[in-house]
């Protein structure tokens, strides 16, 4: 659907306890890159592992073919590697894409600490280009009684968020730390000792309806269970987006002008959506 789709696969603090499985790719750690393995067996297509899970030896349950945590093959001439990743100066673990000189990737370099703790996965029938265009919709945050998010627009105040973009991206700095949405498929939630990663997967990626997403959870062992707590509730926050998007009437249309200044990053989403998309 696009000409281009960078992407942020994981931190590598995931790779510590061993190679890490991702909606796509298994990981792993290569000195100065990261190895991308086959997540599905080139043999047959089955699924390798679970995603979230850190592993070692690969072995296909379909028909008992293994390699080793290298990837290289035990026991069958088939090959596991299927490309390479980058690791940023922050730390995550990127595909096509250059991290740019902002503040989001200085925060995340002093990020020394930081342990992978566990990931959580959903599906969704509805549009995924709805679902990326509502990570960058601040408008949608209000208060009252019927809204979307009752307990997160009670929480900040919109008007002192500050809004930044760049080349494919965008940031929504808060109180509390900072909102990052990659185009096309990638979420960053960052706060002090606290990182999430979503990454979003389109069941056909020439199909707007219909995808699955996992989120992976990174902390510093000393924040606090009280602080995990509070930074986990983002999955609701994101279920309430599924549930809102679904709700939406037919296939993504670009936003052309902003109502409201926080509606400036659906017009940039909708920008890029426009000058990338595959005619």
């Amino acid at each position: 659907m696009f000409k281009r789709s960078p992407k942020v696969l994981a931190h590598v603090a995931a790779l510590n306890a061993g190679n890490l499985v991702t909606p796509e790719y298994i990981l792993h750690s290569a000195g100065d890159h990261i190895d991308l393995h086959h997540r599905f067996c080139p043999h047959r297509m089955y699924p390798l592992s679970e995603i979230g899970r850190n592993i070692q030896n690969v072995v296909c349950k379909y028909h008992g073919y293994e390699w080793d945590i290298n990837g290289k093959p035990l026991n069958n001439n088939k090959k596991l590697k299927c490309g390479e990743a980058d690791i940023g100066k922050s730390g995550l673990i990127l595909k096509d894409l250059v991290e740019p000189s902002h503040h989001w990737v200085d925060d995340l370099v002093k990020e020394k600490e930081l342990t992978y703790s566990h990931c959580t996965q959903g599906s969704s029938s509805g549009s995924w280009l709805w679902m990326m265009e509502i990570q960058a919709d601040l408008l949608h945050v209000r208060t009252g009684d019927d809204v979307i998010h009752p307990e997160l627009s009670s929480l900040e105040n919109l008007e002192q968020v500050n809004m930044d973009s760049g080349d494919g991206w965008i940031i929504q700095t808060c109180s509390t730390g900072w909102w990052l949405f990659i185009y096309p498929y990638t979420f960053v939630e960052w706060s002090k000792g606290c990182l999430s990663i979503n990454y979003t997967v389109p069941k056909d990626v020439n199909n707007e309806f219909g995808f699955t997403w996992a989120t992976q959870f990174y902390y510093d062992p000393n924040t606090s269970q009280s602080c995990r707590a509070e930074f986990e509730k983002l999955e609701d926050v994101f279920h309430e987006d599924v549930t809102a998007i679904e709700a939406q009437k037919g296939p993504y249309f670009p936003l052309k002008n902003s109502q409201n200044r926080l509606e400036d990053h659906c017009v940039h989403f909708g920008n890029w959506y426009q000058e990338n998309l595959i005619k």
